[in-house]
């Protein structure tokens, strides 16, 4: 990274340093007083009860093994890595407004660590609410009182969690020992990245070597790490924007694993089921091995990637999709049927949406989205049950004649055809309607059939009874 400084630095800190806002020992890192900050693109403070009481047990435990050990001093209990960074908005003007800046303290943002710094800060407020004289610094049970939680996810845990730790603390007998335990027992392995973008960078690295990543934290690293090489001034924008995307952990997991990955494997005529697809390969390995990607011209939902840039704009412009798509009325009512061919169908459904709203971003979307989802349902009302493989089928066959046009005439003409084959099948297949349908069948009543319906130019099911 460009600038004058590009080194990582580390040091091992205690809580009370980090409390107080000053490091006794000096570290190279915490040169003067600081505060300790979670920026806004942070994801929400996740943490529930059961994850505040393994924490609780594991340092009473570790409180009872020092009593029993000769060199108590030296104990410490390491608590995992803190990644930060310096908001570095000096103002350059001229010495004085420089000088002044300098004497104020510096802000560092939490990169990694606000679960567990959160977390402890709810247990100093709880012990420090009644020994506020045992308490010298005031700070000590407002420590990261200045941070701004503004998810409502955030706020229900923290209030959840505190009344947690409150009663837990109601029948301990030595919380100042405790207290004590945590201010100067515990510490951790301090990491400052020289701009938001190394942070992001280490981040991603030191997780990667973890369990439990999702396909989506490998892409957004295999592309932050991309933007580091070709657009690094612009890594810490299209960071936060992942991150805030990334909130909604259902959203962004079907975005990935259920939509894109899939729409594009099966335009490609790949024959492999949707929970089969890898999503890190399709956007992060195999546009560098396939010639069809290569194109330069807009390829819709089959673009690739020439850089990080590319990718994330990408991401962005279909998330809009989905989300208007989810706004609309009649995807709202199918929305609401749960059962799982419904489910599979939704998905055929809203990827076709999806490439229509990048095809015809002005077009006659309210009747063109009747029209795909009677063609995308068809397949739940004559087939008995949907499967993995099912869905597959279907899709190679339906989302071709959506995605290979170049005119919403065309497009209309593919899919009143498609429709008239469907209800032909529907008319000779043995099956009956059943109560699975039966939602669905409702809808249909209400969008495609009698003089009231909204779209009744539309083709209905053929549906036996």
């Amino acid at each position: 990274m460009s600038g004058e400084n590009t080194e990582v630095k580390s040091c091992v800190v205690s809580l009370n340093e980090l409390v107080c806002g000053d490091i006794i020992n000096g570290s190279g890192i915490f040169d003067k007083a600081f505060s300790l900050n979670i920026p806004d693109y942070q994801r929400p403070y996740a943490w529930e009860k059961k994850h505040v009481k393994i924490l609780l047990k594991d340092i009473s435990e570790q409180i009872d093994k020092d009593q029993n050990k000769q060199d108590i001093k030296n104990q410490k209990y390491l608590l995992g890595s803190l990644i930060l960074h310096t908001e570095n908005k000096e103002n350059k003007e001229n010495k004085e407004n420089k000088e002044n800046k300098e004497n104020k303290e510096k802000k560092f943002n939490i990169v990694d660590g606000q679960q567990r710094l959160t977390t402890l800060a709810l247990v100093l407020r709880v012990l420090c609410e009644n020994n506020q004289e045992k308490c010298k610094e005031c700070k000590i049970g407002n420590f990261l009182g200045e941070v701004n939680y503004s998810h409502n996810e955030s706020k229900y845990h923290i209030k959840e969690n505190y009344e947690y730790i409150k009663a837990y603390f109601e029948s301990y007998n030595e919380k100042c020992k405790f207290l004590r335990y945590l201010l100067y027992k515990i510490e951790f392995i301090c990491v400052l990245a020289p701009s938001e973008d190394d942070a992001f960078l280490f981040f991603d690295s030191a997780n990667s070597k973890g369990k439990g990543l999702k396909s989506y934290d490998l892409i957004k690293a295999f592309h932050l790490h991309s933007l580091e090489k070709n657009q690094g001034g612009m890594l810490g924008y299209y960071a936060r924007k992942f991150e805030n995307l990334a909130k909604d952990e259902r959203k962004i997991t079907i975005l990935f694993d259920e939509l894109l990955a899939p729409a594009r494997a099966w335009l490609k005529h790949k024959s492999i089921n949707a929970n089969d697809i890898k999503a890190y390969e399709e956007f992060c390995k195999e546009f560098f091995s396939d010639k069809f990607l290569y194109s330069k011209e807009d390829l819709g939902i089959l673009s690739s990637f020439a850089n990080g840039v590319d990718f994330f704009e990408y991401l962005f412009k279909y998330n809009e999709f989905f989300d208007k798509l989810s706004n609309n009325a009649l995807y709202q009512e199918l929305d609401e049927i749960y059962y799982t061919g419904f489910i599979y169908n939704k998905y055929i459904y809203a990827i076709a949406v999806m490439i229509y709203f990048s095809k015809f971003p002005n077009g006659n979307s309210d009747y063109f989205l009747a029209l795909l989802a009677r063609a995308a349902f068809s397949l739940r009302v004559y087939r008995p049950s949907i499967y993995r493989a099912t869905q597959r089928d279907y899709a190679l066959e339906f989302l071709e004649k959506v995605y290979f046009v170049s005119f919403e005439e065309e497009l209309e003409q593919n899919l009143l055809d498609f429709i008239a084959i469907k209800n032909e099948e529907e008319r000779k297949s043995t099956q009956e309607l059943d109560g699975g349908r039966g939602d669905y069948i409702e809808i249909v009543k209400k969008y495609y059939q009698g003089e009231d319906a909204l779209y009744k130019n539309i083709p209905s099911h053929y549906v036996k009874k």
